[in-house]
């Protein structure tokens, strides 16, 4: 299994040269520093020329990186925000808040220990044929953004189901509203949950950077299609 490690700038090499050492005792590894923002044609020629399994992409401030990496390719990317400013909190938002299609799965601020271990279980993951949502409070409101993967499930033609509890036949996806919802050791995606009256108030995103620094990987506030897109690139 082939990995490309690539992120925005030499200053990350804190973070990305133990990142890169740490996948390469399970995988073929390359790694690069290309910034999205004044290297765009090289990144652009990078990613259309490459062939592997997935990419890990990092970057620190607007961290534009990943999610335009995610624009370039239909392989998963996995996103490492770099915490240059206010703990990290504005490139994990970058990174997670991408628009429903463009998913990149995305590890709290300098933590790389979820990414290296969901591709280390994915490297030997039987590839389920459904997505599975665990869904600890059904409350309307969050049934209805489930509705939403439904929906894009049917019509990429993956299944996708909900309960109370984790499948052992599927891809499973936590609905988190609460710390306790956090499964960081199972493999898997966690997909925030706020009302959209919470939404509105920036505040609200500092519980959800929070329960990403507590592990595991992650997609944006009630972004359930992206889940559904990330296990789409995962070859479901």
């Amino acid at each position: 299994m082939k990995i490309f490690v690539v992120f925005g700038s030499k200053s990350d090499e804190p973070t990305y040269l133990p990142l890169a050492e740490a996948l390469s005792k399970d995988f073929e590894v390359e790694c690069e520093s290309i910034s999205a923002h004044r290297e765009i044609q090289k990144l652009e020629k990078k990613m259309a020329e490459w062939k592997g399994h997935a990419v890990v992409a990092g970057a620190g401030l607007a961290a534009a990186l990943p999610g335009v990496v995610a624009a370039m390719t239909p392989l998963p990317v996995f996103g490492v925000p770099v915490p240059s400013q206010f703990g990290g909190l504005d490139s994990f938002a970058s990174i997670a808040q991408m628009p429903p299609g463009v998913p990149v799965m995305t590890a709290g601020p300098a933590s790389t220990q979820p990414v290296v271990a969901f591709l280390k279980q994915f490297k030997a993951w039987k590839k389920a044929k459904a997505v599975h949502f665990v869904v600890p409070d059904h409350t309307p409101a969050m049934m209805v953004e489930v509705e939403k993967a439904k929906t894009l499930g049917a019509d990429k033609g993956i299944p996708v189901t909900v309960s109370d509890r984790k499948s052992a036949e599927a891809l499973n996806v936590w609905m988190v509203a609460r710390p306790e919802h956090i499964h960081k050791d199972d493999f898997g995606l966690h997909v925030p949950f706020l009302p959209k009256e919470r939404i509105a108030d920036p505040a609200a995103y500092l519980p959800v950077m929070n329960w990403a620094n507590k592990g595991g990987l992650w997609v944006g506030v009630n972004n359930t299609r992206n889940a559904v897109m990330s296990a789409l690139r995962l070859a479901l």
